[in-house]
């Protein structure tokens, strides 16, 4: 079985069948295992310490509504930070899109009796744009499905573009005090810049469909990404104990920032969400009454089906036992 060491220091590297690039524990150097890598493209987001984390979760708890007025019987379990791996990278894209949207179109006229009246018919409208922009693109260098808080952690760092330091730059004290675990990068950077390419694509046919009601030709090229580079984000998660249950806040690493967070459902809050239950039953109930006894049987079905929805969203936020805080 053939051993890897570190080109630097040559410590023993941990690799697997699937390792592309293998970070030394020790020193911090990036060694390339497999797959098309440039170690010289490697960045990383500096990370703040474990304790600095916990200090920002007590700040997270002073400025949360629901969290403060149980802090004392708050206890934190364990606080976990690793590096996650992302390819960021820019796309040009460029082309031409026809659409067409549906919109409504109203006169007002005087009828034969003098009284004013309004008329309204709908109008298709056919639309030309020519697209030529370049996206700024970040992705999952891994293959596993997403953890809570991922997602979150990417829109914070695509906001804030944190300083990065080249990880072949890093000298081993430095290393020493920024070092956390690092997930395995499990697609390369030709891999990734496929996908860059498919997902400009993507954001410019979404952009469009969300708009129109029909597109009628979407001719868009997308070109060789430029300025590809992996990214080594800091993500921690921390959990606390209050009663008997478990729940988790997701932290930025580079700022302490807190960008997704699982809490326990105060009495306040789980009255406010009954009290939506009860306003969407009163809902369907006033508005399907009221839409019958005028024979206005459509108005009957969107108040029932609209109280439906209330009350069914409501409840089901009751019955989970907890809510979800993004971006605190």
């Amino acid at each position: 079985m053939e051993v890897y060491r570190c080109e630097r220091c040559g410590a023993p590297l941990e690799v697997s069948p699937e390792t592309i690039v293998a970070v030394c524990p020790y020193c911090g150097y990036p060694n390339h295992i497999s797959g098309n890598m440039t170690v010289e493209n490697i960045t990383l987001v500096p990370s703040l310490n474990k304790n600095a984390v916990a200090q920002a979760f007590w700040r997270s708890v002073e400025h949360d509504f629901d969290l403060k007025r149980i802090k004392d019987s708050i206890e934190i379990v364990d606080v976990e930070g690793y590096y996650t791996p992302y390819w960021v990278g820019n796309v040009h894209v460029e082309g031409d899109v026809d659409y067409t949207v549906r919109e409504e179109e109203c006169e007002t006229y005087t009828d034969s009796q003098g009284n004013t009246q309004t008329r309204c018919h709908t109008v298709e409208r056919h639309y030309h744009d020519y697209v030529d922009e370049v996206l700024r693109l970040i992705g999952s260098a891994r293959r596993q499905i997403q953890s809570f808080g991922v997602d979150d952690l990417v829109r914070h760092y695509s906001k804030t573009r944190p300083d990065e330091k080249p990880l072949v730059e890093l000298g081993e004290g430095e290393w020493e005090r920024l070092k956390l675990e690092i997930l395995n990068t499990e697609i390369d950077e030709n891999q990734a810049k496929l996908m860059m390419r498919e997902d400009a694509i993507d954001v410019i046919r979404n952009r469009y469909s969300s708009k129109a009601d029909r597109i009628d030709r979407f001719d868009v090229r997308a070109d060789e990404p430029e300025n590809v580079r992996l990214v080594l984000l800091p993500m921690w998660t921390v959990y606390y104990k209050f009663e008997n249950s478990i729940y988790h806040s997701v932290f930025a690493g580079w700022d302490g920032r807190r960008v997704a967070s699982t809490e326990p459902m105060s009495t306040l809050r789980r009255a406010e969400y009954m009290g939506g239950v009860a306003l969407g039953i009163l809902i369907g109930a006033i508005g399907g009454a009221y839409g019958a006894a005028v024979s206005a049987y459509a108005l009957s079905g969107i108040a029932i089906g609209l109280g439906s929805i209330l009350s069914g969203y409501f409840g089901f936020k009751v019955l989970e036992g907890q809510r979800v805080e993004r971006g605190g």
